[in-house]
């Protein structure tokens, strides 16, 4: 999230600075960023008026915040170590909803 804020106020001050007068060579010197993610940032804010990054795609997230705190109860409370498959299979018995799509949050 911190670096999401950073990246924002970094395009903010691209434009800004573009918009003063200053060449992308002379903001990417000024800001410690390269001339290209300079450019890129003026374009994005030409096309789209926004400072933020679009919205990403592919699949949507299937664990909810509670679910992920189940998960990690069931990890951390346990004490025995199982293998991803089998705690996979354990998790899956205590929901509602048995539709897991996300075996990252297991290795987090």
């Amino acid at each position: 999230m911190m670096q999401t804020l950073r990246r924002d106020y970094q395009r903010v001050q691209c434009v800004s600075m573009s918009k003063v007068g200053m060449t992308c060579r002379k903001i990417s010197t000024i800001l410690g960023i390269s001339k290209s993610s300079v450019q890129r940032a003026l374009k994005r804010y030409e096309e789209t008026g926004d400072f933020r990054d679009r919205r990403r795609t592919g699949i949507p997230k299937t664990l909810n915040n509670r679910n992920i705190r189940m998960l990690k109860h069931l990890i951390q409370n346990d004490g025995r170590h199982y293998s991803a498959r089998k705690t996979t299979f354990r998790f899956i018995n205590t929901l509602n909803n048995p539709v897991i799509t996300e075996k990252r949050k297991l290795v987090e």
